[in-house]
């Protein structure tokens, strides 16, 4: 089964830049351990989401959890983005299945 984590507000980073901002993330981890965000963009820059790397953020109450984005694809403001590993400290909550 696969592991899930949702939330409301969502952000990509290019360094400490914000280079989109996002609502209704969902991020999927499947059997195989790949990770995928899928997202709706209310805000980006293009210019910074031209660069690299980029950092996907979902702030929780105890700090933010964060995933190298790979790879994505932005249609009509639908996000989708092939993820790699949770950067950090991975010891709040479902990041920490490994």
């Amino acid at each position: 089964m696969p592991l899930v984590l949702t939330g409301v507000k969502g952000l990509i980073r290019w360094s400490y830049y914000p280079a989109a901002a996002l609502l209704n993330y969902r991020v999927v981890r499947n059997p195989e351990g790949a990770w995928e965000l899928r997202a709706t963009v209310v805000m980006s820059d293009a210019y910074k989401m031209a660069q690299r790397p980029l950092i996907f953020v979902a702030p929780h109450n105890k700090g933010e959890w964060r995933w190298p984005i790979e790879g994505f694809e932005l249609h009509d403001g639908a996000l989708t983005a092939s993820l790699g590993a949770p950067e950090g400290e991975p010891s709040y909550g479902a990041v920490s299945v490994r």
